[in-house]
């Protein structure tokens, strides 16, 4: 996984809760890495699960509500560092049609041997769009607060159904989002 969401978490951590929880957090997760991350290097997966977890027991959150929350952060950070790829898009369902065949394509000319996750769409209406997230990495629930993050970017209220559509590992997601209109 790039190093790019191991910052963007710390840099989260460090703005609601402080440095000295980053610094809580890493020790008590004791990453293989060290908790030394670049935005461009790889990294295992499941460092950042551990860090989720051990920041979840220290402020008393659920690990799904703060990996949300974790997505709805990262979604802000993906566009801060990179606007040229909304540019042309505005709302919700048009950015994520874009982010399989365009957003991740960039990320991979930017980072050859990123592997993101596949995020599939398919509108149903207006109203109502079909994402399914696939990764090994198995983060549906940043998955979901990316998508939040998006419908927030836009001013958009978006109600968000999900099914695992794979039991034994969780690594295939159906989202199913409805815009609600004002």
């Amino acid at each position: 996984m790039k190093g790019m969401l191991f910052t963007s978490f710390l840099y989260l951590v460090e703005e609601q809760y402080g440095l000295e929880m980053v610094d809580e957090v890493i020790a008590e997760a004791a990453p293989a890495s060290g908790g030394i991350y670049t935005t461009v290097g790889n990294y295992d997966h499941t460092e950042l699960i551990d860090m989720i977890v051990v920041l979840s027991k220290k402020i008393n959150v659920s690990v799904v509500h703060l990996t949300k929350t974790f997505g709805m952060y990262l979604f802000a950070e993906l566009i801060a560092a990179y606007p040229q790829w909304i540019a042309d898009l505005n709302s919700s369902f048009a950015l994520l049609h874009k982010v399989d065949g365009f957003i991740h394509g960039e990320v991979k000319k930017l980072y050859p041997d990123a592997s993101p996750p596949t995020f599939k769409c398919t509108d149903y209406t207006d109203n109502s769009m079909e994402v399914i997230y696939k990764s090994p990495r198995c983060m549906g629930d940043v998955a979901e607060g990316l998508i939040q993050g998006c419908a927030a970017y836009y001013g958009e209220k978006i109600v968000v159904r999900r099914e695992t559509l794979d039991d034994m590992t969780g690594s295939t997601e159906r989202f199913v989002l409805t815009l609600i209109k004002s």
